[in-house]
């Protein structure tokens, strides 16, 4: 008999039906695709940490806060707390034991913000509008009364710091401290404040028809993608150093624009609404990875999570948390649909993934789901003590001979012991028809015995191209440990 076995899920998602890296696949989620021992097995999951009914506001005794949007932003401070900027307006702060605030409602969408210290010692937080700059200087630790609803700001913000030359046509003024600097993107150039105050409206012109989406720091450089204020299907990298008089480096990126900037082991960006990744550097304009389904990313929608390039994707088939990278030199980049957040595991449409980043060691995104009459908005973060009900799909396989049909015996699972209340299934599909699973000797579709190291099913089904699939059942921290699945073929294909 011909085995077809599967025995690595760390080549991640495959950009191909039939091949790609060694123990790349086809679809799946919730994997912990890097762990040491290249078993299938389930990742963690996401909660929700505030929604209209969850988290703690005030003294703690109230449950939840109903949104008007979702946050662009995560800015952590200073002052320990992480300050959180709506679309619309809201200004929220989470404090370290994870108490929400309502600190502030701006009359104007905020589009970038972000947190600055001064030669004086002052340390500032900054935040972009259509048409102005606001600020409000900082203390050196967050006031620990809890609010009941009123914006404890108040009177401390400079709602219009600065309107000069803040340009109306840009779609974000995203912040990065860079180069000693804070730089704000501003249409078709960039603000800069120094560090000894003083502040340029448009300290780069990156010449007409280009807006500056993402900033980010490298090395001595700040380096920014734009989009096309057009529909022209062109999207820029490019460099600054702050000796320079304009800009000294440029490259174009075959996609409307580039959303979104972020550096792990390598510099990152995701760019258009096909879900594709792109290095970077000033070389390469070929995708390293596309999302199936496409998607794309928010400026502040990228964070660095675990040695991993996260995207919160979203505008696509499949939203939710996206990873890229590897963990380990001796490995390849992978990509890993790693984590669905909540809204999509309980079956709502979530039709935007905001600000994604690590905050405190956690692993946070905020969304917006859309049902047929309304719209509601949360923060999921990563779980550190559940696991996720994962999904696995392997590449399509024909055993050499796709104009032949094949019989499979069995599939046979090796595994470690089965922890007691998780479970696996094993499913097939046969020549791109619908997903099938596989039979028990008891006849059910779902393997639970706990202790056991090993399952065989049926699988009867003759087919010229064969696709095996595995869905992950955990219990809390536990979770099944696959090592190897093989699938074995019938010398007597012809017969078939």
């Amino acid at each position: 008999m011909i085995p077809y076995v599967i025995r690595s899920t760390r080549g991640g998602v495959s950009d191909e039906n039939r091949r790609g890296l060694e123990g790349s696949f086809s679809f799946g989620y919730g994997l912990d695709i890097h762990n040491r021992l290249d078993a299938l097995r389930a990742g963690s999951t996401c909660a929700t940490i505030l929604d209209a009914s969850t988290g703690e506001l005030g003294s703690g005794t109230t449950r939840g806060t109903t949104l008007n949007s979702h946050f662009n932003m995560f800015v952590p401070s200073f002052d320990g707390t992480t300050y959180c900027f709506g679309a619309t307006g809201s200004i929220m702060a989470v404090s370290p034991d994870g108490y929400w605030t309502n600190v502030y409602n701006d009359t104007e969408a905020i589009t970038g913000a972000g947190e600055f210290g001064l030669d004086d010692g002052t340390v500032y937080m900054f935040w972009g509008k259509s048409t102005s700059y606001a600020r409000r200087r900082m203390g050196t630790t967050f006031d620990t009364a809890r609010d009941s609803g009123q914006a404890i700001w108040g009177n401390s913000v400079e709602q219009v710091w600065k309107t000069e030359g803040i340009s109306s046509t840009a779609v974000w003024h995203s912040m990065a401290n860079a180069s000693g600097a804070l730089m704000i993107a501003n249409g078709e150039g960039l603000s800069v404040l120094d560090f000894d105050g003083d502040f340029d409206p448009l300290k780069v012109n990156v010449r007409p028809g280009n807006l500056i989406n993402a900033i980010e720091e490298r090395d001595d450089y700040t380096i920014f993608g734009s989009e096309r204020n057009d529909t022209g299907e062109e999207g820029h990298l490019w460099a600054w150093i702050v000796t320079a008089l304009n800009y000294i480096q440029k490259k174009r990126i075959p996609v409307q624009g580039v959303n979104a900037l972020v550096t792990a082991e390598q510099s990152l960006l995701q760019g258009g609404d096909n879900g594709e990744i792109f290095s970077a550097d000033f070389t390469s304009s070929v995708p390293l990875a596309t999302i199936p389904g496409g998607g794309h990313v928010i400026p502040g929608g990228v964070t660095v999570h675990e040695d991993l390039a996260a995207f919160g994707i979203f505008g696509g088939s499949y939203p939710g948390i996206w990873t890229y990278g590897r963990r380990h030199i001796n490995r390849s980049p992978a990509l890993n649909y790693q984590y669905r957040l909540s809204p999509t595991v309980g079956g709502s449409t979530v039709a935007t993934i905001g600000a994604v980043a690590v905050i405190n060691g956690t692993l946070m995104a905020s969304w917006g789901i859309t049902e047929s009459d309304s719209s509601s908005y949360g923060v999921d973060a990563v779980s550190s003590t559940t696991r996720a009900t994962a999904l696995y799909e392997g590449l399509e396989f024909d055993g050499g001979q796709a104009w032949n049909k094949k019989l499979v015996d069995s599939v046979h699972v090796t595994c470690a012991p089965l922890p007691s209340g998780t479970s696996f299934s094993i499913k097939y599909k046969a020549d791109k028809d619908s997903w099938h699973y596989t039979i028990y000797g008891d006849g059910s579709t779902t393997y639970s015995t706990a202790g056991a190291t090993e399952a065989i099913s049926a699988l009867t089904e003759p087919s010229h191209i064969l696709e095996i699939g595995a869905e992950i059942n955990p219990s809390g921290s536990d979770t099944p440990e696959i090592y190897e699945i093989a699938t074995y073929l019938s010398n007597q294909v012809n017969a078939y």
